[in-house]
C-alpha cells in the first residue's frame, strides 16, 4: 500500500469526488481498499464502483457491484441487494436503449387532470384487482413467501389467518380479515420493489387473491384512472405510515399529515441523473419510493465527530428515506448533491404546496430549520422504526 496515511487518502478522495474528478477518485479508492481496515468496507466498494461507472469502466463497475450484492445477501440486506441488481440491469443494456429510457423516465410531464368519477374508490379498486388476480386457497403451514423473495405479487387476503415473521422480531404478527374487508399483504415489496422482508405463512385455511405486479403496472400504463387509484393506495397504505416515523412530521395530527402526504407528486428518474445540485435553490423535498441514490456532501465539517466512520462524504439513500427537507424553506441552498444510482421512483413535495400547512404551525418551520442546519451527512431523514409494514391494511369491499 502507499505510504500516504489512510486519513489523508480519505480527505483526498472526498475532495476529488466533490470536484467530480472521478479518475483521481477511482485511483484513490483503489489505494484505500488496499488497507486491511477498509478491504471489507461496503460503502468504499460502492463508491469505487460508482467512480468506475462514471469513467465508463462498466465491466469493472458491474464486477464490484456483483461482489457487493453477494455480501448484502449474505448479511440479509435484501433491499440494498435488489437496488444494485436493478443498477446492473440498467448498465448491461445498450447505451442507446438506456439513454432513451432515461429521457422518457425523467421527462415527467405535467399531470393530466382526471375527473374523480374516473378514479375508482377503494372498493371498486379492490374489485378490479381481484378480477385481475387468481383466487387461491392456502392450507395451514403453506408459505406465501420467504424473507428475500422477489416482490412479484400483491396478495389480497379474503379469509383466514396469516403469520408474518420478521427476522429481527421474536414473536410473529398475525393478519386476520375484518368482515366486509380485504387485507393487503406484500404491499411494501410491491410499492418499493425491495425483496420480501419477512416469512409469511398461513396459520389456518386462507383464501387469497394473487395479483401479479407486472399486470398491475401494465394496467397503470393503459388506464390513468386506475393508476391514480393505485397511487392513492401507495400514499395512504405505505407513504403516510412512513411519514409518521419521521421526526419532523410525527407531531402533526393524523388528518393534516394525510393532507400533506396527498400533496406529494410521484416522479421517475433514470440512473445517473442529478436530482439536487449543490448550491442551488431547489424548492422540493423528496421521499424515495424505490431504487437507490447517492447523497454526496462535499463540504468540510467543522468537527471531525460529524463525519462518517470512514471519513467519507458520500451516503446512500434507500426507500423510505427523505432528503432535502430544507427545500421547503424559502432561499435554502444545499451543500450537497443528490445523484440517482439506479432507476428511482420518488414522491416530491413542493414548497408552494407545503406553505399553507405552515401558516398555523410556526413550530414546523423551526423544526425543519434545525434539521437543515445539521451537518450535511446527517440530513438524510430515515424512519425511526423499521417495522414499517405494520400499517392499516384492511380495505372495505362494500
Amino acid at each position: 500500500m502507499s505510504d500516504v496515511s489512510l486519513p489523508k487518502l480519505l480527505r483526498q478522495v472526498r475532495k476529488a469526488v466533490a470536484q467530480e474528478n472521478f479518475q483521481e477518485a477511482e485511483e484513490l479508492y483503489g489505494k484505500i481498499l488496499e488497507n486491511p481496515e477498509m478491504e471489507d468496507n461496503l460503502d468504499i466498494h460502492l463508491r469505487h464502483a460508482y467512480c468506475s461507472e462514471k469513467l465508463g469502466n462498466i465491466e469493472q463497475a458491474i464486477e464490484t457491484y456483483t461482489a457487493v450484492i453477494k455480501i448484502y445477501k449474505k448479511s440479509g440486506e435484501e433491499g440494498a441487494a435488489a437496488a444494485l441488481e436493478q443498477l446492473i440491469e440498467a448498465l448491461q443494456k445498450e447505451p442507446e436503449e438506456t439513454e432513451g429510457e432515461t429521457a422518457d423516465a425523467s421527462s415527467n410531464q405535467p399531470e393530466i387532470e382526471i375527473p374523480d368519477s374516473e378514479i375508482p374508490d377503494d372498493a371498486a379498486l379492490m374489485e378490479r384487482l381481484c378480477n385481475m388476480g387468481e383466487l387461491v386457497t392456502f392450507n395451514a403451514g403453506d408459505m406465501l413467501c420467504k424473507n428475500g423473495d422477489m416482490p412479484d405479487h400483491l396478495w389480497l387476503l379474503k379469509s383466514g389467518e396469516l403469520s408474518v415473521q420478521l427476522p429481527e422480531y421474536e414473536e410473529p404478527d398475525i393478519i386476520q380479515v375484518k368482515d366486509g374487508h380485504l387485507a393487503l399483504v406484500g404491499e411494501v415489496g410491491f410499492f418499493t420493489k425491495q425483496r420480501r422482508i419477512a416469512d409469511v405463512h398461513a396459520t389456518s385455511v386462507a383464501e387469497l387473491y394473487i395479483v401479479r405486479a407486472s399486470d398491475i403496472h401494465a394496467q397503470q400504463e393503459k388506464d390513468p384512472g386506475f393508476s391514480k387509484a393505485i397511487d392513492r393506495l401507495l400514499i395512504e397504505r405505505w407513504a403516510e405510515p412512513v411519514l409518521t416515523r419521521h421526526t419532523v412530521f410525527e407531531r402533526v395530527n393524523d388528518i393534516d399529515r394525510m393532507r400533506i402526504m396527498h400533496s406529494f407528486k410521484r416522479i421517475t428518474l433514470g440512473p445517473g441523473e442529478t436530482l439536487v445540485e449543490a448550491g442551488e435553490e431547489h424548492d422540493y423535498t423528496y421521499m424515495l419510493q424505490s431504487g437507490c441514490m447517492f447523497f454526496m456532501h462535499s463540504k468540510e465539517q467543522p468537527d471531525d465527530t460529524t463525519e462518517t466512520d470512514d471519513g467519507s462524504l458520500m451516503s446512500t439513500v434507500f426507500p423510505g428515506d427523505m432528503i432535502h427537507l430544507g427545500g421547503l424553506l424559502k432561499g435554502y441552498q444545499s451543500d450537497y448533491r443528490v445523484v440517482t444510482a439506479t432507476p428511482v421512483q420518488l414522491l416530491r413535495l413542493s414548497r408552494e404546496e407545503f406553505e399553507p400547512f405552515t401558516l398555523r404551525r410556526p413550530w414546523i418551520i423551526q423544526a425543519i430549520l434545525r434539521f437543515s442546519h445539521r451537518p450535511a451527512n446527517l440530513q438524510i431523514m430515515k424512519p425511526e422504526d423499521d417495522y414499517l409494514w405494520k400499517a392499516d391494511r384492511h380495505i372495505k369491499t362494500q
